[in-house]
């Protein structure tokens, strides 16, 4: 409890994680920009913490997490023992996200039922951690072997048998690549030193995982919600008259001014950059197609910080000469694309199933005049003259496709079980979309207009971790 209370006070410092205020330049100085990087600087604080503000972060929310959402993830899917393994240069998927920092020869993370309140966290590996890192600071046993002969063995031997677990976890799993970290060669070796009677027990942790990163807790939700901030902010810089030169700059400008942005700013960030030229979609990135009056730009992308992931659209319209605002005709197929959206959240309800979701928003657009586009199209307009509507949304948070439920057809090849997955209370979820809409100054060619926000499912129905964006950013073409 101190530690949560101390992260409070810490977040309370930095103005919250709900807002992109300034904060204090003692406590957190801007970051540096590396020499190699282009980017011109803005006078502008993110409120990005500084390294030690951001581990505390980290470690009060990871420390939140496996003492919340952990144990009840195991009761539901009666597995009484979990163990990841991995080693350098190949670390599990989830190493991150239990507090993970350079795996060693071999490393282990057991998390064992022994019917208290909280889970019992264990750790072993090689190299000891210092004590600025979530395993020192959460963890409840700590070993570290170095290059002994025996390594780790001994120990996770004695973990096991002196527990006596009746099912144990591992990460494997056919669909859910996040859930299948465990490599081939450390199964043969947990299999070989566990014996045959323990290795009969060993069974998939993959629902496990899925309802453990998915029971979002008050620290991690608001971490994100601050990430969806800073993620709008930065497309909305790359996305305004200071950054577009019409006639000069291209969309491989923007897409490597984003990635030089976000180092500037101490984070991880890509975006994919697309134009469309009165109906057409140029090149992605050409690098000799320079932007025009009248193209509209979106980009479809996120930051990434802590072990979290954002994926959001964000889309800007270059005036032409003597427009002050988006013509109607593009504006109304600018809401037509929000109010689809609108649509699709509605239906986002506690307990539905992915693929039924997928197949009700399309049967509603179609009594709406849309006709569906499903996956085949390979993400372009299925058609060029007609309304046209595609639904593709999914899980979103740790990484931008996560392990919750699919909004997409039930081809469990192409998504995995997730298609079959109902919606889970406080699951975090992408709402992604296109509407075409028939544009007539355009001959009649469509606008294949990107959505795509962020929400969490509640009980009471879904709400918008950042409010969506209203109306198209403006950019001023070159004089």
């Amino acid at each position: 409890m101190r530690q949560y209370l101390a992260i409070a006070i810490v977040v309370l410092a930095m103005q919250g994680l709900s807002g992109c205020g300034r904060h204090d330049a003692a406590q957190a100085p801007p970051p540096r920009t590396p020499p190699a990087v282009a980017v011109r600087p803005t006078p502008q604080d993110y409120g990005i913490p500084d390294s030690k503000h951001g581990f505390e972060i980290q470690n009060a929310l990871i420390a939140q997490k496996l003492d919340a959402a952990l144990l009840p993830a195991m009761r539901a899917q009666k597995i009484d023992m979990w163990i990841v393994l991995d080693r350098e240069g190949n670390p599990d998927p989830l190493s991150t996200e239990l507090g993970g920092r350079g795996s060693g020869v071999r490393s282990a993370y057991i998390f064992f039922d022994n019917g208290g309140a909280k889970v019992e966290k264990i750790y072993y590996s090689s190299h000891e951690q210092p004590a600025n890192s979530v395993i020192t600071r959460t963890y409840d046993e700590k070993k570290y072997y170095g290059y002994s002969k025996e390594g780790l063995t001994p120990y996770l031997k004695k973990a096991v048998f002196d527990r006596k677990p009746t099912r144990i976890g591992v990460d494997t799993s056919p669909t859910l690549p996040m859930a299948d970290g465990l490599t081939a060669g450390l199964k043969e070796y947990l299999a070989g030193i566990l014996g045959p009677e323990y290795a009969r027990r060993l069974v998939s942790a993959e629902l496990l995982i899925r309802d453990f990163r998915l029971n979002r807790q008050p620290l991690e939700t608001d971490l994100y919600k601050q990430l969806l901030g800073w993620s709008a902010r930065w497309m909305e810089e790359a996305l305004s008259t200071a950054n577009v030169v019409t006639g000069k700059t291209t969309a491989e400008d923007i897409s490597w001014w984003l990635q030089d942005r976000a180092l500037q700013l101490g984070l991880h960030g890509d975006g994919t950059v697309r134009v469309v030229r009165e109906g057409v979609l140029l090149p992605i990135h050409d690098p000799h197609m320079a932007l025009q009056p009248g193209d509209i730009i979106s980009i479809d992308g996120g930051l990434a910080y802590l072990g979290y992931e954002t994926d959001i659209k964000r889309t800007a319209y270059i005036l032409r000469p003597g427009e002050k605002a988006v013509p109607d005709e593009l504006l109304s197929a600018w809401k037509a694309a929000r109010a689809m959206g609108a649509l699709y959240a509605r239906n986002m309800v506690v307990g539905r199933i992915g693929h039924e979701i997928w197949a009700t928003i399309n049967k509603e657009a179609q009594a709406q005049g849309y006709e569906p586009a499903g996956p085949d199209a390979g993400g372009d307009a299925k058609t060029s003259g007609k309304p046209e509507v595609g639904i593709y949304g999914h899980s979103v948070g740790n990484i931008a496709h996560d392990i919750g439920a699919r909004i997409a057809p039930n081809v469990p090849f192409a998504y995995g079980d997730r298609v079959g997955y109902p919606l889970t209370n406080g699951e975090w979820v992408s709402i992604e979309l296109h509407v075409s809409t028939p544009v007539p100054s355009w001959g009649g060619k469509t606008w294949y207009a990107r959505f795509e926000e962020t929400g969490q499912v509640t009980a009471q129905g879904l709400t918008w971790m950042l409010a969506p964006q209203e109306t198209l950013f403006l950019i001023e073409p070159a004089h």
